[in-house]
């Protein structure tokens, strides 16, 4: 006979994760961020034989390397990319899909990290804060988790490298402004002495006239393209062969292009990792007894990238050169902490697309090319005046980094709403050539999975920031004009893909072939400190490669 007595199932759930298990987490003086802006991973394996030991090689050898990691969203920019690396979290989380954008409600245009009530530190300009950042990133919860002990610094050439690497409650982001490093009155109410001293001893100015030269035998460039390609930039008196004179437009005296054309060498790598030491000295890094954090974000290599292009003898140098100042920097890194004792990552926020012309020089037919952006924005501007009769002003408001804005009054003036406006000019677009696809506000609200693409285009939007119509380029297309330099930003593993290493304690060496991304970057630094999940992640914790 079954009992008809009522009974009580009790669960019990300890809740417990990676953050919680603190007497298994890992507490190395400091946590080091190693960001190379425009790395595709393939670079690592194509121009692997050339590296030293004690660069890349180290890092891939004695640490956990996820050879399939890619950004899963539809925007390979600067921003996003930094944006996501240690928030765990894309844009449509993050608030940052792209490098601008339209705010929708006061429609006025935005630069990811602009901010007009903050000021500008060691030189004029404007204001630049994470005040456009939503959400957290793994240093501010190391900040949390220390009670604000916890030292977190980020530097980078450009201000939104370091700004979105260093999240919300760093205690400061430096970044270059032609001959000096600054920051802003969002971290400090004056800059560092130990900064104004690095600015003073006028390492970036000495720089001036030197010449970059190959160091590499002929025999290594086997494989790449010419040293002298028409489609190369050379800009700022850099030339398209080497050696490249390190000089700007004038080379007798110094000039704004001076410091563009350092920025497009190896030598601009050597002083930021000189500065990065100069931080550690000076902020006494990992030597507190508390865990702190120093995030370097890289800049040269995107610069060489968009001039010479990813099959280049200068990418492969600049690559090489990367190489040994990582190398050093590590080497720097054991002589102060000994060989092992700092948790180490490193990554990449994009990588870049080939060059049109290289293409087509070696494969005629190829479906490639540069599509300019008034092509886009003329057939939009031709389908709607098509339908709905011609305006007085223009339909289209701004179309920023594939976001089509609509322009609200001539809406109005011609009674059509942003959706029907947004359906025709997408019908247009995708008769264009170069155009893979295109999403209606509406397509983006709704697409949640049904393709890879669909998530990442979801991934890249944000109901405030996005524009009413967004598109996509078929591969190997990019926009531009001219014939000279390429570009990254298209949703295509030559854009996402990129390393993702980690090397310390509490890590298992070896290559992963698993799905990840650099989302998963900052939840797994914080399952290892024992620290909790940044605010809004998305990415997972790489527990294949914990020990």
């Amino acid at each position: 006979m079954i009992s008809r007595r009522p009974f009580l199932i009790l669960v019990f759930s300890l809740g417990i994760g990676y953050p919680i298990l603190a007497q298994h987490a890992v507490q190395p003086p400091l946590v080091v961020v190693i960001t190379i802006d425009q790395v595709p991973y393939e670079y690592l394996a194509r121009f692997g034989g050339q590296f030293g030991r004690g660069g890349f090689r180290r890092l891939m050898e004695q640490g956990a390397s996820f050879t399939n990691a890619s950004y899963k969203h539809a925007i390979n920019l600067t921003g996003p990319g930094h944006a996501v690396i240690l928030s765990g979290a894309y844009g449509n989380q993050n608030g940052i899909i792209a490098n601008n954008w339209i705010d929708v409600q006061s429609r006025a245009s935005v630069y990811c990290v602009e901010d007009k009530d903050v000021a500008l530190l060691g030189a004029s300009g404007a204001g630049r804060s994470p005040a456009n950042f939503i959400g957290t990133t793994y240093g501010d919860e190391l900040r949390l988790a220390s009670g604000f002990r916890s030292k977190v610094i980020a530097i980078s050439h450009k201000d939104r490298a370091a700004i979105l690497l260093g999240g919300k409650m760093a205690n400061a982001a430096f970044w270059m402004a032609d001959s000096s490093f600054v920051t802003s009155s969002y971290y400090t109410a004056t800059l560092p002495a130990w900064v104004r001293e690095f600015n003073s001893s006028g390492l970036v100015n000495s720089y001036f006239g030197r010449m970059w030269t190959r160091r590499l035998p002929e025999a290594a460039f086997n494989g790449l393209d010419v040293d002298d390609a028409p489609y190369e930039s050379g800009g700022n008196g850099l030339g398209r062969t080497f050696p490249h004179p390190i000089t700007g437009g004038n080379p007798d005296h110094r000039t704004p292009s001076y410091y563009h054309a350092l920025m497009t060498s190896p030598f601009a790598d050597e002083i930021l990792a000189s500065f990065a030491k100069a931080a550690v000295r000076a902020e006494q890094l990992g030597e507190r007894g508390v865990t702190d954090l120093l995030c370097i974000s890289f800049s040269a290599n995107d610069y060489v990238g968009h001039s010479f292009g990813p099959h280049s003898r200068e990418v492969l140098e600049m690559s090489v050169a990367t190489d040994s100042i990582i190398a050093d920097f590590l080497g720097f890194l054991d002589e102060r902490f000994g060989a092992g004792n700092c948790l180490v990552a490193l990554t990449s926020d994009h990588g870049i697309a080939p060059m049109p012309e290289y293409i087509r020089a070696h494969h005629p037919g190829a479906e490639t090319g540069r599509v300019p952006p008034d092509s886009i924005t003329g057939r939009c501007e031709w389908a709607l005046s098509a339908r709905f009769g011609s305006p007085s002003a223009p339909w289209i408001e701004r179309s920023v980094d594939h976001n089509i804005h609509l322009r609200r009054a001539t809406l109005g003036s011609k009674q059509v709403s942003p959706e029907d406006a947004a359906r025709v000019a997408g019908d247009a677009l995708l008769g264009l050539r170069g155009v893979a696809a295109v999403y209606t506000r509406q397509h983006m609200e709704s697409a949640t999975g049904h393709s890879g693409l669909d998530l990442k285009v979801a991934h890249s939007y944000h109901p405030l920031r996005s524009g009413d119509l967004f598109y996509v380029l078929k591969p190997y297309y990019f926009e531009g004009t001219g014939g000279e330099g390429t570009t990254h930003g298209e949703p295509y593993d030559y854009s996402a893909h990129v390393p993702l290493i980690l090397m310390g304690r509490g890590l298992k060496p070896g290559a992963y072939a698993g799905e990840a991304s650099p989302a998963d970057l900052g939840p797994t630094l914080a399952a290892i400190t024992g620290v909790e999940f940044p605010a809004g992640r998305e990415g997972r914790v790489l527990i294949e490669a914990l020990r």
